[in-house]
Formats: C-alpha cells, structure tokens, sequence
C-alpha cells in the first residue's frame, strides 16, 4: 500500500481536531495552477481556533508569490498599452458608452497627470490648454451634443440631411468659433455609372465623371431627371453635335439656386461652396451625397498604418463614401461644372477617434494659428486649419498611438510642427484621402513659402517656453485658471447651447412641418431616456420645450 496515498486521503478530510478541511479550489473555484517541481501534496485552506485561516504546504504560498509576480507585470502592461486598449474598446469615443466610462472613472488620467507634476512646463501647457479647450468630458459632451441636434434634425426632414461640421462639431470650442452645417440634398442619386441599376429611377440621377487632371474634383453628369425637380444643365458638345448624353449639373447655379430662394428676407452672402450669415457666425454648405468613391480614396482601407485609426472607423468611412460641394478648384475658379469631394464625414469620425492627448494638441495647433502665425501680416491666411488637421492626421498614422500621451504634449505638438513644416518646404500638402490632390495649390507656392518657413522654425526654435510665452503669457488676466474647473465646465456647456439655439432661430433656411416636429419631439424624448450625461439629457429637455 502506498503510504504518502493513506496520508494524503486522512489530511484531506479532516484535520486533528476535528475541523473539517477545505481545498484551495473549492473555495476559490480554481482549477489548477502553475508549479515548478512536484505535488507531493494538495495545498489545503482551513480555519484556525483564533477565527483565521491556516494554510498546509508551502506550494501554496509559492503559488501567491507567482501570481503576484504576473499581475503587476499585467497592470504595467496595462499602463503602457491604456491608449491601445481604449482604442480597441472605444474606437468611436463620441458614443454614450465612453462619455459613461469617462463620467465613472475617478482616476483615468491619474498616472499621466503624474508625469506632469513633474515638470512645470508641461504642466502649465496642460492646465491653460483645458481652460481654453476644455476638459476631455467637455469636450465629449459637445460631439455628443451635435450629433444629437443632427438626429433630430434628420426626424423632422425628408429632403435634406443635416451634418454639423466645424470647430465646434469636432468638440472644440475655441474663441470666435463659427457653426458650420452641411444640408445634402436627398433629392438627388448620385452614382458611378447605371449599368447596375435593376429598380425605376424617381429621383435626379447624376453619374460622376472624375477629372483626373484635377484629384479630389468631379463633374457630375446628368442621367435622369426626378419628378418636381428643375434642373439646370449645361452641354460639354461641341457647338452644333449635342447630342443630350453629356449635360452637367452647374455647381454656380446649385448653389444660386439655394441663395436665390433664401435671401429674399434675410441677409445672406455667399462665402465659398456656404452661406453665410452678415456676421459670418452661421456657414451652411449645400450639397451632394456620392454613393461612389474614386479608385485613389479606396486605397485608404489597405494604406499601411500603425494602431490609428481603427479598422472599424476606416469601414465606416468607405461605406459612408463622400459629398460633394458646390466649388471648383482654386487654379480653376471659372470652372463652374467641377465640385469637390468633401470627407466632412469622414473627417468628423476620424476626430471622434481622437484620445483626449491628440484633440489638445489639434486645439494648441489652432490656438498657434490664431496666435503667432495670423499675426504675421506676410504669411496672414496661407494657413488654415484644414491644413493642420491633415498634418495631424498624417502624424497620427504614421506614429504609435501610445506617444500620445498627456505627458508628452508638446511633443506631440513638434511632430505635427515638423510635418507642417516639411509639407510647406515642398509646397505639397496630401489629402489624408486622396493623396494625389495637393492642398496647397492656389495658396501656398515658391513664392511665398519661405517666409512661411521662417515663422515655422522660428516657433520650432522657440521651444516650449516660446510657445507657452507666446500663447499664453503669465502676466495677463485673460489667462489665468478659473477658481474651479467644475464651474469653467458648466459655463462653457451653457454657453456653448444657447450660441447654437440662438444662432440656429437667426438662420433657419429650411422649413418644417407640424407632423414633422411631432417626429422630432418622439425621437427627443426616446434620447432624453437614453443618455446617461445630465448635460445633454438637459439639452434633450430644451429640444422638447422649444
């Protein structure tokens, strides 16, 4: 008989007094665990007299040890992978899920704001940012906010889509930011070509034809004509053999056509592909839906990239396809029959992806902008802030998403400096899109880029305590932090929704039916149940009141 066998069944049971012995896995529920060498003897866990616990073999305290051992060696992985991991759990970081996570977590950016603490420059970058831009919770509230007002909107309207776009759609909500809207015209399909088509057409049907001297543009070709719709078309025949089949839709006269039927009682101008109200607080762009992307915009789904964006998104952004916006290209300006192709869209999902490092460093982009570049009567609008957010956008990409951390702000900032000041060296700028299509052309060129150089290195060679100094200078009220972030946050919020109710009453361009209200009062109050955050259920309250 084996003896270690008996011995092991009698300890197994009961100890010597009588107490009844139980194992580590029945308590814990554990099956198995690692051990170097071997098990003479099950580990076993059992109360003592004194009313604690008493532990048999001392495998069992090697195996707290090891896993000890792992667990902290996880959690440090866990900390230097926080920004993969978010990403991966919350790619669109404008959803509930993550405006919830962010209102429950107490110590989210705590290890972070640590690494701040230790220096004071980053320190100050960091705090004057927020009180400028605004918290990572603010900033969340005001993307959740417009893409709110744009399903309600979108309820009470069947023959346009509004899209918030801007500034303030992005989340940030800078000194002198406008409220930009896009309205596409459903009224019109546009495709790229019919030969696929197995159901009648009832709607204005446009085929694009790109122009591939010109990337990023488009004609639209006329195709079939909707009922109750007055189109106006313009031949590209030759004089005297038009035959009907290459009649295009005028971006001019699209455009007229909105400005005609609105002005008659208000005072609208034409600013660009929008309209604009006489302050220019309110541009309202309309446009087209394509349901096609070109060949050189797909390539996006297989560029090579690192963890950003998330697939998810970029599947997002190619089944969306694009718009197209009433304007020509700048080195055309008499060209009326090209449109742009607009990743408004697109561009708004990429910002929603963005982690809280990466908006303030989009928001110190723009701040420098406004602050030390426009300020130079030389180089005065040869930038703009589409050019930084595609500088940004390249960046993104191309390093890995854990650099974006809050601790290294300002390098991040560089890395985006560096970029703008590569592309304005060589006067090519790339659609993050449609590479092929340069955005600097009709603005930035070899004659005017030098100077732009040197107000870039000048800003590079400054160094953070140049560009805090030219930011934000310590000797100015205008700049110092509020008593407490909690009540700056609340101001911002208010403010920022009666800008937008007041702005909106001013220019209301479409009109909508009472049936289509009580639409938009449901959708309302199904939100109002919905949303976790007290700010934008409070938002939901005053669309239902209004």
């Amino acid at each position: 008989m084996n003896k270690d066998s008996r011995n092991q069944k009698n300890h197994e049971d009961v100890n010597s007094y009588g107490i009844k012995k139980n194992t580590y896995w029945e308590i814990y529920g554990v099956k198995s665990f690692r051990y170097r060498g071997k098990r003479k003897y099950t580990p076993l866990l059992y109360p003592s007299f004194d009313g604690g616990m008493k532990i048999s073999n001392d495998v069992f305290g090697l195996t707290i040890s090891q896993f000890e051992r792992m667990y902290k060696a996880c959690l440090e992985r866990m900390k230097t992978k926080e920004q993969w991991i978010l990403n991966l759990r919350y790619p669109d970081k404008s959803s509930t899920e993550y405006l919830e996570y962010l209102e429950n977590c107490t110590d989210c950016l705590k290890d972070q704001l640590l690494f701040i603490e230790s220096d004071p420059r980053e320190k100050y970058l960091y705090e004057h940012l927020v009180k400028t831009i605004g918290t990572e919770i603010d900033i969340r509230k005001r993307q959740r906010l417009f893409i709110i007002q744009d399903m309600v909107a979108n309820a009470c309207m069947s023959d346009h889509t509004k899209i918030s776009s801007g500034s303030l759609a992005e989340g940030l909500n800078l000194p002198d930011s406008d409220i930009n809207i896009m309205y596409v015209n459903n009224s019109y399909e546009v495709r790229k070509s019919l030969s696929n088509t197995k159901h009648q057409i009832h709607r204005t049907t446009l085929v694009m034809d790109v122009d591939i001297g010109h990337p990023g543009f488009t004609r639209l070709r006329f195709k079939a004509l909707g009922v109750g719709v007055i189109l106006s078309v313009h031949c590209q025949c030759r004089p005297g053999t038009c035959t009907g089949k290459r009649l295009y839709l005028s971006a001019n006269d699209f455009l007229n056509t909105y400005y005609n039927n609105y002005n008659y009682n208000r005072q609208i101008y034409i600013h660009g592909p929008c309209l604009s109200d006489k302050n220019q607080i309110l541009d309202i762009a309309f446009c087209l839906q394509g349901k096609y992307l070109p060949q050189n915009a797909i390539s996006l789904a297989f560029r090579r990239r690192l963890q950003w964006p998330p697939d998810c998104v970029i599947d997002s952004i190619i089944k969306y396809k694009c718009l197209l916006v009433p304007i020509g290209p700048k080195t055309k300006p008499d060209d009326h029959l090209l449109w742009r192709l607009s990743f408004s869209v697109a561009e708004k999902k990429l910002e929603h992806s963005f982690n809280f490092t990466q908006l303030l460093c989009y928001g110190l982009l723009k701040i420098m902008l406004k602050r030390i570049v426009n300020t130079q009567n030389d180089v005065k609008d040869l930038l703009c802030s589409y050019f930084l957010k595609t500088a940004l956008f390249w960046v993104a990409d191309e390093v890995d998403i854990d650099t974006c951390q809050l601790s290294k702000i300002y390098y991040c900032f560089s890395l985006c400096l560096n970029k703008i000041i590569s592309l304005v060296n060589t006067c090519y700028c790339p659609n993050y899109f449609i590479p092929e299509q340069n955005m600097f052309l009709g603005k930035i060129n070899r004659c005017n880029n030098k100077i732009l150089l040197c107000v870039l290195e000048s800003i590079k060679f400054g160094g953070m305590d140049g560009l805090i100094r030219n930011l934000f200078p310590p000797d100015k009220d205008y700049y110092r932090l509020p008593s407490t972030e909690n009540d700056s946050s609340f101001i911002m919020s208010d403010f920022l929704l009666y800008k937008l109710r007041d702005g909106l009453q001013d220019m209301t361009l479409l009109q909508i039916g009472i049936s289509s209200y009580f639409k938009g009062l449901v959708i309302s109050d199904s939100l109002l149940k919905s949303e976790t955050s007290t700010f934008i259920a409070d938002s939901c309250n005053i669309i239902l009141l209004e």
